[in-house]
């Protein structure tokens, strides 16, 4: 093989793949169709080129040269296309809605967990006083006296905004706290947040109950509770399925049992802190102005917990049903 004369014959082919390659490195749709057709002519000379130099030459800077440029402008003809930017958010909320119904067992865990604690910790105050000294955070007990007068203080557009901005900071924490800690703890942490912030709203019940302010802490913890709520009992599965995945890996080591069940969970810990991003706003605008009749609260809180349950259960159910029924191997690319 004459190299010399090789290269005179096909290094300007190569030097024009690369431009093409360079033009079409964000999208192929960048190339005109004459130079796409020029471009496919090109790879499949330089992958001729390449085989030839394989087997005839011990020139290794020029085998690595060709190796790269051929693969490169596979990357570039064989690369998915890009989705917009609404079908790419459309995709994401789906995987959201079939995460929560894959592990759906795990949110339900999640949801006793919180309404057990609920429910025993009025009980257990009753039985024994003292322990609302520790279910009770200090810097709540203000807020408890604020819910037994049966009226929240007005805000102004501001104080309400200001209000949203500490939700939106605060609350997405608390949920991406409540879900990670569970991978390190086998799944304990997420436990004892989810029955602590259970035991917090029993405790706040258990003040309300005595003057009669019950409907009212219902009426106006609706409007927000429900995605927030949701958002809680969601990142107490997430850190749930950890734990799961560290207790019983099955043939699995554990790393791998924590890989195998790795996306379903983040996709849930990062659905929960959506939903307190959602609830946020409505906390600060909505729930608490006095304005706002407690039954249109109540009626805002129901409509929720209806769209809310047909998005879980019906979302993205159409992709599901497709990702099943499409099981045709793909063909390799011919070069």
């Amino acid at each position: 093989m004459n190299e010399e004369a090789f290269l005179q014959k096909r290094e300007d082919g190569w030097a024009r793949l690369a431009i093409l390659c360079e033009r079409a490195d964000n999208s192929p749709s960048a190339l005109t169709a004459e130079e796409l057709q020029e471009f496919i002519r090109l790879y499949r000379g330089v992958s001729r080129d390449l085989a030839l130099v394989r087997t005839q030459s011990n020139n290794a800077p020029l085998i690595d040269y060709l190796n790269d440029l051929a693969g490169r402008a596979y990357g570039v003809l064989y690369r998915a296309p890009r989705k917009p930017v609404g079908q790419v958010i459309v995709g994401a909320v789906e995987r959201a809605a079939q995460a929560f119904r894959r592990r759906f067992a795990f949110v339900v865990v999640s949801f006793t967990l919180f309404v057990s604690a609920a429910a025993i910790t009025p009980v257990i105050i009753r039985q024994v006083p003292d322990t609302k000294e520790f279910i009770i955070p200090p810097m709540m007990k203000e807020s408890f006296e604020g819910w037994k007068t049966g009226k929240h203080e007005e805000r102004s557009s501001d104080e309400s905004f200001l209000a949203s901005t500490f939700y939106a900071s605060n609350n997405p924490r608390q949920a991406v706290l409540t879900g990670s800690v569970g991978a390190g703890t086998f799944g304990i942490g997420s436990v004892f947040l989810v029955v602590f912030n259970g035991a917090v709203i029993g405790a706040l019940a258990n003040e309300l109950a005595p003057v009669g302010r019950l409907p009212y802490l219902f009426s106006n913890i609706a409007p927000h509770g429900v995605p927030e709520m949701s958002g809680l009992f969601i990142s107490g599965a997430a850190g749930l399925l950890f734990g799961w995945a560290l207790i019983f890996p099955g043939r699995f080591s554990r790393g791998d049992s924590l890989r195998e069940v790795g996306p379903d969970a983040l996709t849930l810990l990062a659905t929960s802190v959506i939903m307190m991003f959602i609830a946020a706003p409505i906390e600060g605008f909505f729930s608490f102005d006095p304005n706002i009749p407690d039954v249109a609260k109540a009626a805002v809180g129901l409509v929720e917990v209806v769209i809310w349950s047909l998005f879980w259960s019906q979302f993205g159910k159409g992709s599901e049903s497709n990702a099943v029924n499409d099981s045709s191997p793909a063909l390799p690319p011919v070069a």
